[in-house]
């Protein structure tokens, strides 16, 4: 195994498509210095369509990104609050989008971005970019959850923007949790790991 979080994270993420077990799902998530989440996630964006970035992609393996901040406008409740916005207060916003935003992301997700076939199987990676423009108002356990719920088969992989702290993640510098069921990769994916 590598010593470079963001190889690593991309090793699981082949590994888990290739049919091994997760411990409900094949879900992967990498912290990411906040400062290099953008980089990462184009990075990642060209590994899947491609490039000769290791590791290869092999057959019958497929990878699509998503990227949360271009679906998040397609959400009813990000049109309600933008509606209403000079009409309510921004606490009232918050508390709405946080409510329902991570459902309604992974209804778009189901429903409109992914191919019902892929949803069944694991060899189909799915890999959600840019976390970090849902800030504050859903955290990635609650995307897994939903996905979970909704008995989605592919292999997930998120982009954490956030640190390791005692072993768990920290959005933002929010409070550390354990994101089970994920698998978590070790170490914070930095800028010295995009250059290799």
């Amino acid at each position: 195994m590598t010593a470079s979080p963001y190889r690593a994270f991309k090793e699981k993420l082949c590994t888990f498509a290739q049919g091994q077990a997760g411990i409900r799902n094949p879900f992967v998530i990498a912290a990411v210095d906040p400062a290099v989440e953008h980089r990462t996630s184009d990075r990642l964006s060209s590994w899947a369509v491609g490039t000769d970035e290791p590791p290869a992609i092999d057959e019958p393996v497929t990878i699509q990104p998503i990227w949360l901040d271009e679906l998040l406008p397609q959400t009813k409740v990000y049109n309600l609050c933008v509606a209403l916005g000079g009409e309510t207060s921004p606490n009232r916003i918050e508390d709405t989008m946080q409510d329902r935003l991570a459902e309604e992301l992974v209804e778009e997700m189901v429903s409109s971005q992914i191919d019902a076939a892929d949803l069944e199987r694991q060899s189909h990676i799915v890999l959600l970019l840019n976390l970090g423009s849902l800030y504050p108002f859903t955290r990635a356990s609650e995307l897994l959850d939903e996905l979970d719920r909704r008995n989605v088969r592919s292999t997930i992989g998120i982009p954490f923007p956030g640190d390791v702290v005692g072993g768990k993640l920290s959005f933002f510098g929010g409070d550390s949790r354990h994101y089970y069921p994920a698998h978590q990769i070790d170490g914070q994916i930095r800028e010295v790991h995009l250059q290799q």
